[in-house]
């Protein structure tokens, strides 16, 4: 999917797998998951995601493979 000519976010989504991006602008994006809706804000990206099962990353938790 894509390019588009402005930041969109994306679901993609399949069997037990939810998968939630940013795509920038100009930006394109390839998937595996059999399903996938594109938004025109994070918001309501992120409502559909969570709708579907994602769970948002705890951003304040250090990432241990960037020790």
């Amino acid at each position: 999917m894509g390019p588009f000519d402005t930041d969109k976010w994306v679901v993609c989504y399949g069997s037990g797998v939810v998968h939630f991006t940013k795509l920038p602008a100009g930006s394109s994006l390839v998937t595996g998951q059999p399903n996938h809706e594109v938004f025109d804000d994070e918001e309501s990206g992120l409502a559909k995601a969570q709708e579907l099962g994602y769970v948002k990353p705890d951003r304040s938790m250090p990432n241990l493979e960037e020790s």
